[in-house]
């Protein structure tokens, strides 16, 4: 009889043993798996491909780095005004976000064929950060004046910046077709062209982000920190805190400059 018991007692501390380890899955640290586990959701409502390449890549870089992943997905503007917190991601990319992360730079490009284009420095094959632009030196002549100007092709988010700009879908295609004598651009190659900045930093426009959780305030945080701002040079966007270029890419290097006081 007494051995049917002890039976009997063993058969049922297995069976909780097995019990135990179905429902932890044999975790020996329970905190460690929610770590590995956690995931964020970052959408993103900017329409610039630099920006897309730059998040996926500090994505990337934050997931090795913390284990934790990062879920990164265009979003629509019907998305992005719902009022629910329970549809709001974690992270939420846009240009009115509360926080500044990034910087889209342009200049005023006018169109000159008396302007030498120089060759761009070779670069790698895999990675490689943008090739200086050809053309003009960091200090280009006097503002250009009357009609030599005329016209000046922007995107629609551009419109306004400066006097007579009209709204174009390709303004560097557009421009280099000669349908225009200038542009507002980040860069133009292929022919002999003048650069200009835009006063009071009106050739600016920003990339901003507003969390809505602890893990979205975590990778804001990793966003502004000095490597990833860094590594927005690799993207040809510019840094809210920091200058990243040199006269080495001078079309860049004018758009660092001309930042507002």
């Amino acid at each position: 009889m007494r051995k049917s018991v002890y039976g009997t007692v063993i058969a049922l501390l297995l069976t909780a043993g097995l019990i135990y380890f179905a429902v932890n899955g044999g975790r020996g640290d329970p905190s460690s798996d929610t770590v590995r586990f956690q995931l964020i959701r970052v959408w993103s409502r900017e329409e610039e491909p630099a920006v897309g390449t730059w998040l996926k890549k500090m994505a990337a870089a934050y997931e090795k780095q913390t284990g934790v992943r990062v879920y990164l997905r265009k979003a629509s503007p019907e998305e992005t005004q719902r009022d629910s917190g329970a549809s709001r991601p974690d992270l939420l990319v846009l240009p009115d976000g509360e926080q500044i992360i990034a910087l889209r730079g342009y200049a005023l490009i006018l169109k000159d064929e008396t302007v030498r284009v120089k060759t761009p420095q070779p670069t790698g094959v895999l990675f490689f950060r943008p090739s200086p632009t050809p053309g003009p030196s960091p200090t280009p002549a006097p503002w250009p004046q009357g009609d030599e100007l005329g016209a000046v092709l922007a995107s629609e988010a551009l419109l306004g910046r400066l006097p007579g700009t009209v709204l174009s879908t390709d303004p560097a295609a557009q421009l280099s077709q000669g349908k225009a004598n200038a542009a507002l651009l980040t860069a133009q190659l292929g022919f002999g062209f003048r650069a200009y900045a835009l006063p009071e930093g009106k050739g600016f426009l920003r990339v901003g982000a507003s969390a809505y959780s602890d893990g979205g305030e975590a990778f804001l945080r990793f966003l502004l920190s000095s490597a990833c701002q860094l590594a927005l040079r690799d993207a040809g966007l510019f840094s809210p805190v920091t200058g990243l270029y040199s006269p080495e890419d001078p079309i860049r290097y004018l758009i660092d400059n001309s930042r507002a006081d």
